[in-house]
């Protein structure tokens, strides 16, 4: 399995059976994504060009943060998940640097290169399929399948940011949000130990409050008894939208599908689509198509070092 191209010249991964994985990062133009933009974003030419505006003002204040504020879709890109209010993204994009800016920690200098054992093992995965409201599915192996011992949590958790950062570029999960499902079979105390209480509310906060994503749903499947011991660690620090938005559904798949329709699953999660063993070096493989994206993303941010508090 292989890196192809389709007749734009648009990379994808082809799983068989007419299922794929291909990013979409060109801006939605169909009339019911405009009118959901619309109601659900306050998207609509005034206020995008009043917003960029009024942003690129506040951006340009800060003299120490470095962004492309001639850039439309990198402002929508922020603009988005806050609804068009100007300044609390404008709150959110200094934290979401500040923590870029901390060396050797969850989302500073993102390639495939440092991730690579993640990747392999598939511990996190973008599903090829979005789900029936459009919305990208991220799937985390937490349990059995999670060699913590190969991939330490701060991989998985990097993983993860490259991924979002990745399906964040595209406008249509910009619209729609990201929805997770999570595999907590056969969870261990030696994955737990991977997740100390400083590092769970730091990664927690910044997943809440400071990232340029719509977090829809958290779903957990297969959680047993220990799972309650790991979720006491995350509890404390769940704001109430998350809060609001985790769903934990046993070894219940019904119950997952009540949220995510069967179709736009693989059959290992009750769903009617296969997705065959793969190696995992040809996702990132995919990613290091948009390499040029991710380095000249390094080039944004905070000017001077942002020493960790």
């Amino acid at each position: 399995m292989a890196v192809r191209y389709d007749e734009h010249k648009v990379p994808f991964v082809d799983f068989g059976n007419g299922v794929k994985l291909q990013f979409d990062c060109e801006e939605f133009t169909d009339e019911p994504s405009k009118e959901k933009a619309a109601n659900e974003l306050r998207e609509t030419p005034d206020v995008i060009e009043a917003s960029i505006r009024k942003l690129r003002e506040l951006i340009q204040q800060e003299k120490q943060l470095k962004l492309p504020v001639d850039d439309e879709p990198f402002m929508k890109r922020f603009l988005r998940p806050k609804k068009y209010y100007p300044e609390s993204t404008f709150e959110m994009l200094k934290a979401f640097y500040h923590m870029k800016a901390k060396q050797n920690f969850i989302s500073d200098r993102l390639t495939t290169k440092s991730i690579q054992n993640a990747l392999d093992d598939r511990a996190v995965q973008i599903l090829p399929k979005r789900d029936q409201h459009g919305r990208r599915i991220l799937y985390m192996e937490m349990g059995a399948k999670w060699n913590c011992t190969k991939v330490p949590s701060m991989e998985v958790i990097r993983c993860t940011n490259l991924l979002m950062e990745m399906v964040g570029r595209e406008p249509a999960t910009q619209l729609h949000g990201i929805v997770f499902v999570i595999n907590f079979d056969r969870l261990s105390l030696s994955h737990i130990s991977q997740f100390p209480p400083k590092f769970v509310k730091t990664v927690v906060d910044h997943g809440q409050k400071h990232s340029p994503y719509r977090i829809k749903g958290i779903h957990i499947v297969n959680n047993a008894r220990m799972f309650n011991i790991f979720f006491k660690i995350f509890k404390p620090f769940l704001g109430k939208k998350w809060s609001q938005r985790i769903f934990l559904h046993g070894v219940d798949f019904a119950s997952l599908h009540d949220h995510i329709a069967p179709d736009c699953l693989p059959s290992t999660l009750g769903g009617t689509y296969e997705l065959p063993a793969y190696e995992g070096a040809v996702i990132g493989q995919l990613l290091d198509c948009y390499k040029e994206k991710f380095e000249e993303e390094e080039k944004y941010g905070y000017v001077s070092e942002v020493k960790e508090s």
